[in-house]
């Protein structure tokens, strides 16, 4: 990098484990051909676009609402079940944003 030059503070890359079930369950309705209201509140295709704390608080949301059940909707699990996650997806998923979390409180104290 250039002297002078910006440094776009941008959210962390969503690990490869992660980003296998993201594709296979999330990316449907969150992405830029997702649903309206879907893509308004997380879409995986601008994810390089969030700053690194927009990214913590979307993985933080994304841990709840699986922790919730609350994703996939109930109307999908029904139709497809294999959409939702496992218990160990879900930890795996929590353990990242719980990472991306401490990551941001670290920068603070800097």
């Amino acid at each position: 990098m250039a002297w002078g030059q910006d440094v776009k503070d941008q959210a962390a890359p969503i690990p490869d484990d992660i980003n296998k079930f993201i594709l296979a369950s999330c990316i449907k309705c969150h992405d830029n051909n997702g649903k309206i209201l879907a893509r308004t509140k997380l879409n995986f295709s601008n994810w390089a676009e969030y700053s690194s704390m927009e990214g913590s608080k979307k993985a933080s949301a994304i841990c709840s609402e699986l922790v919730g059940e609350s994703m996939p909707p109930k109307s999908s699990r029904k139709s497809n079940p294999e959409l939702i996650a496992t218990k160990e997806q879900i930890e795996l998923i929590c353990k990242w944003a719980e990472l991306l979390k401490i990551t941001e409180e670290e920068k603070k104290v800097r």
